[in-house]
């Protein structure tokens, strides 16, 4: 005999014969967190984030998608993994955010979908943006960031030369985006 119990976004499963409890969205939103999180220290130690934890996160986003939803699972686990291609491209274009970034952010999109991982991509933003404005005040170098910022805006647009963004930024000014991403997930889960 099973009965079905709704308990927040999750579905707990109570199986009579065996006390078997299953809290799938909660393992789903655990694999997600452990992903990123693994994701941030690499990111913090060596500025990269490897390849195999972002293919781990893509595999298991994939699995728990199609377990849940199953074909309809696999159309949101697709947009949610282009979604941040698509709308951060432009941004990796001029080096202003990293591959990897974008790439972890595809993770998320692949267990979240496309809405999640919008909401996740808006608070990881706002999150950053708060980061930023710490950093430049508490490294006096706001008014020198902003100027630079605008140089090359103007520069790019008169010219239309392409050059990294962050070649010219002072290297006091730079952080992990890795770690807002992280505090977006569980502000969104």
């Amino acid at each position: 005999m099973m009965r079905n119990f709704h308990y927040g976004k999750a579905v707990v499963n109570l199986c009579k014969e065996g006390g078997y409890i299953f809290i799938y969205r909660e393992i789903q939103m655990i694999s997600l967190t452990g992903i990123a999180m693994s994701a941030v220290l690499c990111d913090l130690r060596s500025g990269r984030i490897p390849n195999a934890v972002i293919a781990t996160g893509l595999m298991m986003g994939l699995v728990c998608q199609l377990f849940e939803k199953g074909t309809l699972g696999a159309i949101l686990y697709l947009g949610g993994i282009l979604f941040p291609v698509l709308l951060l491209g432009g941004l990796y274009y001029f080096r202003m955010i990293g591959a990897g970034d974008i790439k972890l952010l595809s993770v998320v999109g692949g267990f979240l979908g496309p809405a999640g991982v919008f909401s996740c991509i808006v608070r990881a933003v706002f999150t950053a943006a708060m980061f930023s404005i710490v950093i430049l005040y508490r490294n006096h170098i706001f008014g020198k960031q902003i100027s630079y910022f605008w140089n090359y805006v103007s520069d790019y647009s008169e010219n239309g030369l392409w050059s990294p963004y962050l070649d010219g930024v002072d290297e006091r000014a730079k952080f992990c985006f890795s770690l807002p991403v992280l505090i977006g997930i569980l502000c969104c889960i």
